[in-house]
């Protein structure tokens, strides 16, 4: 067979084209999740994780209970956190910048651990603060309503924050 008979087409692409779209996949926001992996007396402390919060998927349904598991996230974590070594205690905190997010969270662990957290900061900013056995740790930040992304600082540290 010759395959110049067959009729397929090459794509050219100029130098502008292959800029502007290296600029639209860089300036797409990304939905990927994060992975920290921490060891006790870790630093800085508090660690920062950045992410986009909210979706469309209820966060109770996620953590299988209804207890104080408010709002809505994506379908993926936003953040897995492994933790080398048990922790005498663990501070999560949610912050966001704007008066108008409210944002909620759900931590899921090892042995069946769920912790559903909204408003216990200040009124507004979750926070779980807790023993955490060694192990894997997946965290969802959502939205009290549905489709309202938000960006947010995910604080963890060793002393409960303020």
């Amino acid at each position: 067979m010759n395959v110049s008979k067959i009729g397929y087409s090459k794509l050219k692409l100029g130098w502008g084209t292959l800029a502007t779209i290296a600029a639209l996949v860089i300036a797409a926001p990304s939905l990927a999740q994060s992975t920290t992996s921490l060891d006790r007396n870790f630093r800085p402390d508090p660690k920062p994780l950045n992410g986009n919060g909210g979706g469309n998927v209820s966060i109770a349904s996620i953590a299988g209970i209804a207890d104080n598991c408010r709002g809505f996230a994506n379908a993926e974590p936003n953040h897995t956190i492994v933790l080398n070594e048990t922790f005498p205690v663990l501070d999560l905190l949610v912050h966001t910048n704007n008066i108008n997010d409210d944002p909620t969270m759900l931590v899921k662990g090892p042995n069946g651990i769920v912790i559903c957290a909204d408003d216990e900061s200040g009124g507004r900013n979750p926070q779980a603060s807790r023993r955490m056995p060694k192990g894997t740790y997946q965290v969802w930040v959502g939205s009290k309503n549905i489709n309202q992304p938000f960006l947010y600082t995910l604080l963890l540290s060793e002393i409960r924050q303020k």
